[in-house]
């Protein structure tokens, strides 16, 4: 149980490493260095490692052409999609947050086009969507002691061509990729939800916290409201479930 603790930590802080690098290169790194991580883990994944791979191609398309706030916000999707796609979720469920989360959206995308906020209206879509797609895979990655490790050594020529912030990215994304895989084995505990919880949480904290990188309020509030949504939902159906027991 201790190492397990020690590990959640150490992915934590590859989070938080992994989003701060990305604030440094403000978003101007190869797409190679977001896809090792998916080949790595692509043996073992198969349909839902191509959707890995896919989705992380094309988030690492976008980061150039979007805000570096707002490309690491759009991860805090993930507890939403979490929380609304659950077993214990229903269909008024998936409306009320679907609705929530498109109205946020919405509202960022229109302060995009009246060009109050970096980015353009349709990134913001696409790296949404990006963000759906590695959930949906992640969802169904089934786990394996098979990895692609000759991916790695794509790493090399990253760190040859003079972009070792790049190398890094990879590096943790690997990590995190890698902890989850081992945490995830544990029956003793839900390491992993928890981990779909903390990770877009510290990972944002890392760049907020940084007095050089630029967080707009409009990307702070959707932020937060998105976070208190999948906080509140998940609330209301442990409630619930908690009701139907007694």
């Amino acid at each position: 149980m201790v190492f397990s603790v020690f590990q959640f930590i150490i992915t934590s802080l590859l989070a938080m490493i992994c989003a701060r690098t990305i604030g440094v290169t403000e978003g101007d790194i190869p797409v190679l260095a977001v896809m090792i991580p998916a080949l790595w883990i692509l043996p073992q994944g198969g349909v839902a490692g191509l959707m890995l791979l896919a989705s992380m191609v094309v988030y690492g398309l976008t980061l150039p052409l979007q805000s570096i706030a707002m490309s690491v916000a759009v991860w805090i999707l993930i507890p939403v999609f979490m929380v609304a796609f659950s077993k214990r979720s229903n269909i008024w469920i998936v409306s009320i947050v679907g609705l929530i989360v498109l109205t946020l959206n919405v509202g960022i995308m229109l302060t995009q086009s009246a060009g109050k906020l970096g980015g353009t209206p349709m990134v913001t879509l696409v790296q949404a969507f990006s963000v759906f797609v590695a959930w949906y895979a992640a969802k169904n990655w089934k786990g394996s002691t098979e990895h692609s490790w000759w991916s790695l050594f794509l790493i090399l020529p990253i760190w040859a061509a003079g972009l070792p912030y790049a190398a890094l990215i990879s590096l943790c994304m690997t990590g995190m990729l890698a902890s989850m895989e081992s945490l995830g084995r544990l029956k003793t505990f839900k390491w992993n939800k928890l981990l779909c919880w903390t990770l877009p949480t510290v990972g944002f904290a890392a760049i907020v916290v940084v007095p050089t990188i630029d967080v707009p309020k409009p990307v702070f509030v959707v932020w937060l409201c998105l976070l208190g949504t999948a906080w509140m939902t998940d609330y209301i159906l442990n409630i619930d479930d908690e009701q139907q027991e007694t």
